[in-house]
């Protein structure tokens, strides 16, 4: 089955999270974003402390927390 035939709960639940996607806007600095993967806009938080982002940057969803996704630099 390709990816693009997969449903997205199949998806999720697999914790396979294709591609890349890109912050959108900035919810709260450091703590919260909205990113865009796979044309689906999520409400993401960073998988380190470290990483800060900024509108516009390519992040690689790593993990899920309900409906919120884990990221990380791509």
């Amino acid at each position: 089955m390709s990816i693009l035939n997969t449903p997205v709960r199949a998806l999720l639940d697999s914790k396979f999270y294709p591609g890349v996607g890109v912050i959108h806007s900035v919810e709260q600095p450091g703590l919260e974003w909205v990113v865009r993967v796979n044309g689906v806009y999520w409400t993401a938080r960073a998988a380190l402390a470290s990483y800060s982002f900024q509108a516009g940057d390519a992040i690689r969803p790593i993990a899920r927390q309900r409906n919120t996704l884990l990221i990380e630099p791509a």
